[in-house]
């Protein structure tokens, strides 16, 4: 393993132990392997030819939830999220990643009629092989212990993605994009389509990015560099030609992606710099597009006292950690709910879900998920808002698992309900 740009960034870890006080994966492991000093540690072991065992280097990364929370506590700045993606594409090229993950990432998430097929088989599989279970949530799937799923839960997959259930020629144009994501557009086309009519209540016509490639999140977390930019390239390109004034996304990780991981993956002289650039400037998440739009003016006064501090709020660790978008979020809420919003307890602790480590380690991820969940439900929060794809895919795992009274929403959900006049009525799912 050679990497001298991966050595000077290391190099920065003066170990000081910081990271393990707020490492997700630390209460789970007990282990310095599983803390960002640990695995600096490894990779510096690694980069100096005193580990060997590549593939031993490879498992040590691999186990990361690449939650943030070493980097943004880190006294020197150590860019931890970064090291360990580049330690993981320096492996892949090694080592090589699963075989799984490269068809889903190189063959799959690129292409939107593939996952139109992989969801259509998905939905097919599941009401003949999994059982029924009525969630607060909606409709979920559990798989039977003697899958291996672990007692996973998944979603009723829907007939039809949200940009499916566009018209022709319905949010093809408008100098504000929406930039839907896989799964508010394959698993939650009803989050898809409350983004959608809630952003068109700004009076700006809103276009929808359609035949979107993955924003490329998965496969550069994971080391698959190659499938990552190919997924970029089309987008940025795609992008760059609609021009719009402003891109908005309803999932924090995906603006994660397009704000600030494309430009490390984007380097300066390349071709596409400019077109990464382009975008990233004028990507911003979906609450902020709220405030700054107008949209929140809209609103009918919040009911006073109505299920007060039953809805609380979710930080994503991307959106809100990364970004330092929480805020936002909670000045949507409280303008839309009023006192049914109250400071969720736990607010700001990892979900658990990490991508594909939720894949790789279930159990560990629904030890750290049903943590999140029933802490909030002790604290009396009924409704769980928030604003990231995988955070909406886990913590309703969790809750049809702890509490299936329990729901996990999207804010985009609260504030059309709030827009549509529905009072007590339950968001679409």
């Amino acid at each position: 393993m050679k990497d001298d740009e991966l050595r000077e960034m290391a190099g920065l870890c003066v170990k000081c132990g910081t990271c393990r006080t707020v490492c997700t994966l630390y209460p789970q492991r007990k282990a310095e392997v599983a803390v960002a000093r640990g695995k600096v540690a490894i990779i510096e072991g690694a980069l100096s030819g005193e580990n060997t065992d590549m593939e031993s280097v490879q498992e040590a990364l691999s186990d990361c939830l690449l939650c943030g929370r070493c980097e943004r506590a880190c006294p020197n700045q150590v860019l931890f999220e970064e090291i360990v993606m580049k330690g993981r594409a320096d492996l892949a090229e090694e080592v090589g990643i699963p075989a799984w993950k490269r068809i889903l990432f190189g063959k799959v998430m690129p292409s939107d009629p593939a996952m139109r097929v992989l969801r259509k088989a998905g939905a097919a599989a599941e009401r003949v092989l999994l059982k029924k279970v009525p969630t607060g949530s909606g409709l979920h799937y559990r798989f039977p212990e003697g899958f291996g799923g672990g007692g996973r839960t998944v979603p009723r997959l829907p007939a039809k993605g949200f940009i499916e259930s566009l018209g022709k020629d319905e949010a093809v144009s408008g100098d504000v994009m929406l930039f839907v994501g896989c799964v508010f557009d394959h698993l939650y086309p009803g989050v898809g389509r409350a983004a959608y009519e809630t952003m068109t209540a700004s009076g700006s016509p809103v276009a929808v990015f359609r035949d979107a490639a993955c924003c490329g999140l998965p496969a550069m977390v994971s080391g698959d560099r190659r499938s990552a930019m190919e997924n970029v390239e089309s987008n940025l390109r795609r992008l760059r030609e609609a021009a719009p004034r402003e891109i908005v996304f309803p999932c924090g990780s995906c603006l994660l992606m397009f704000k600030r991981n494309v430009l490390s993956l984007v380097k300066e002289g390349s071709p596409l710099r400019g077109d990464a650039v382009f975008v990233a400037e004028r990507s911003t998440d979906y609450a902020s597009f709220l405030l700054s739009s107008g949209v929140l003016d809209r609103l009918p006064d919040p009911p006073a006292g109505e299920r007060a501090g039953e809805i609380g709020y979710h930080d994503p660790c991307h959106l809100s950690g990364t970004l330092g978008k929480g805020p936002q979020a909670r000045e949507v809420l409280s303008r839309t709910v009023g006192s049914a919003f109250a400071e969720m307890a736990g607010a700001d602790l990892c979900c658990g879900y990490g991508g594909t480590f939720n894949v790789r380690d279930y159990p560990t991820s629904a030890r750290i998920g049903e943590n999140k969940v029933s802490a909030a439900a002790r604290g009396g929060t009924k409704v769980i808002s928030t604003a990231c794809s995988g955070c909406v895919l886990q913590m309703r795992d969790m809750a049809a698992r702890t509490d299936p009274s329990i729901r996990v929403v999207h804010i985009a959900e609260l504030v059309r309900q709030a827009l549509s006049g529905a009072g007590k009525s339950s968001p679409e799912r």
